[in-house]
């Protein structure tokens, strides 16, 4: 999961009529007392969250990725989905906690999600305190399970390992931080094989690399020359590159330079990161 500044990029100019719409809507089911009404208003408009230019938009805040996974996918469709359900908001056990009926049209919280993802988090939206019932309350003030791509903090409370499996960066299972690392990876499914596999693939391909590279040095350390020197530089930035935000699973290949015991190494990493 890599930060997403969803709030630092409101929708641009183009989409002018769309916030118009969708802030129309929103009021609509504000001034609207009757839950079932509400409902036929949001069931009814889904296209506004399915708009093509606005998908295009936040595409381009992840240079094409699912914003929870990192994953590019070219013969699947991507969802627009709602952080905080539109209609329920099911806790730990299932129980509906009440769903965010206001924020139904709110770009703020939108978010891209590959199908996979959103297929297994649907509805699940867990709420340990403070759950917001209706518009007039602080969502700021809730205490959610779910890690948000938008909140840079939440990022950093994910990590990989060399089999390409994402787990907490806590390891005392007691942290609230482990948690709800642990519930965000369960409920996305950011463990689906097809994703481990791939992580592995592009952290064995770093290893490749760095191995390359260090020979490539060796060599250039016992005899230099300005051919070598440029075969290093060109593997250097085959490397960088795979740490860059429009990379595929960039903050793996971040974690694999970091897992590195030579400080060169991890230097390069920390410039991406």
């Amino acid at each position: 999961m890599r930060h997403i500044p969803l709030k630092e990029n409101p929708p641009p100019s183009r989409l002018r009529k769309w916030l118009t719409k969708a802030e129309n809507l929103t009021q609509a089911l504000i001034s609207e007392t009757d839950s079932a009404k509400r409902r036929e208003i949001i069931e009814s408009n889904s296209e506004v969250w399915r708009n093509k230019a606005l998908k295009k938009y936040f595409m381009q805040l992840s240079d094409g990725k699912c914003w929870y996974s990192e994953a590019r996918e070219v013969y699947s469709h991507y969802h627009v989905d709602h952080f905080r359900p539109k209609s329920e908001a099911l806790d730990l056990n299932g129980k509906d906690q009440g769903g965010y009926w206001w924020l139904a049209f709110d770009w703020t919280n939108y978010r891209i999600c590959g199908s996979v993802g959103n297929t297994k988090k649907g509805a699940k939206f867990h709420v340990k305190r403070n759950k917001a019932s209706c518009h007039t309350d602080l969502c700021e003030d809730e205490i959610v399970c779910f890690l948000d791509p938008t909140d840079e903090d939440d990022t950093l409370k994910l990590t990989f390992d060399k089999t390409g499996t994402i787990k907490p960066s806590s390891v005392d299972e007691n942290d609230w931080d482990y948690e709800r690392a642990k519930y965000t990876i369960e409920n996305l499914d950011l463990n689906y094989e097809p994703l481990k596999e791939a992580r592995k693939d592009l952290w064995d391909t770093c290893e490749s690399k760095l191995n390359e590279l260090q020979h490539l040095m060796k060599e250039y350390n016992k005899n230099p020359s300005a051919s070598k020197k440029g075969q290093i530089q060109s593997k250097l930035e085959e490397l960088r590159t795979l740490t860059k935000p429009k990379s595929e699973f960039s903050v793996v290949a971040i974690k694999c330079l970091l897992s590195s015991d030579i400080e060169w190494v991890q230097k390069l990493a920390l410039t991406a990161a």
